[in-house]
């Protein structure tokens, strides 16, 4: 049998049967620098093998599972007075993405719990359709108040890829805990002659089970919550008016200062909690 891969490495042809000499014993030596492509030629073939097998994982994670995109909520208290907010339930986008079943049951508790929900993107678009009549752009300075939640931060490279990266002033809930300090020295980073866009908020999850305050994270077997530290909020303002806690003093230690603050700045709002339908949705509107 010949190997014409070998039979051409080593530049021979095909002998005839006269040509092979007769021995009892044939003993085949192998150049380490054969074994070196063979091996090479194998990992090659191998990583092409985990290539294509992680292709068709993506494939079929972006045909079967949750969309990543998050989405932003207009507050229905304040969105009256907002132009470029549309008066529509779901634009287009996001009425797209409802077409998958996976992400049927998120984006169903989406429409009903928060009907003025868009994407991240549609904001952004939105946003910059808005403001671009009054020169905003590349002198303009973007400064974010959002939670350190990574979830939040693809709202915070969208917007990058417009005004350039932010300047953040938030901490935990998306309160600007960098406080008069961080304001000020945002405000002399504001190109000469340009202008600053601000944008803060709190966020609030929808898992796949159509839990609100709860998300699937990366890596995560089960859901968790969010917004973590609005959660612990609330929690704290229960047991604060069921008489089951004391209202905490006012932080000394920075160790958890931002979530003490947290809790005492949602503790005027508690009867909202209590008095709505579902806790979790009206805990974002009231922070």
């Amino acid at each position: 049998m010949t190997f014409p891969l070998l039979g051409k490495m080593i530049g021979s042809v095909n002998p005839t049967i006269e040509e092979i000499p007769q021995v009892d014993d044939v003993i085949l030596e192998i150049s380490p620098e054969l074994v070196q492509l063979l091996l090479f030629v194998f990992c090659a073939w191998a990583s092409l093998i985990l290539l294509e097998v992680d292709v068709i994982r993506r494939k079929l994670a972006s045909g079967f599972g949750m969309t990543n995109e998050s989405v932003s909520i207009q507050n229905p208290v304040q969105s009256n007075n907002v132009g470029w907010v549309s008066e529509n339930t779901f634009d287009a986008p996001m009425k797209a993405k409802v077409e998958s079943p996976s992400n049927m049951v998120t984006l169903d508790k989406v429409m009903r719990s928060f009907p003025r929900a868009i994407t991240n993107s549609e904001l952004v678009s939105r946003v910059s359709t808005a403001l671009q009549k009054y020169g905003y752009g590349e002198s303009t300075l973007l400064a974010t108040s959002l939670c350190c939640d990574e979830v939040n931060r693809e709202l915070d490279l969208n917007l990058s890829k417009l005004y350039g990266d932010q300047f953040s002033m938030g901490g935990l809930a998306g309160f600007a805990f960098g406080g008069v300090t961080s304001f000020g020295a945002m405000a002399h980073h504001i190109p000469t002659g340009g202008d600053c866009l601000v944008v803060y908020g709190p966020h609030v999850g929808v898992d796949a089970d159509g839990n609100v305050g709860k998300i699937n994270r990366r890596g995560r077997k089960a859901s968790g919550a969010c917004c973590g530290s609005g959660v612990a909020a609330a929690g704290y303002v229960d047991a604060v008016r069921k008489g089951k806690q004391d209202p905490s003093a006012p932080a000394t230690n920075p160790l958890d200062a931002q979530q003490n603050f947290v809790g005492n700045l949602l503790l005027p709002h508690g009867h909202r909690l209590e008095e709505a339908e579902d806790p979790m949705v009206e805990l974002p509107l009231a922070m």
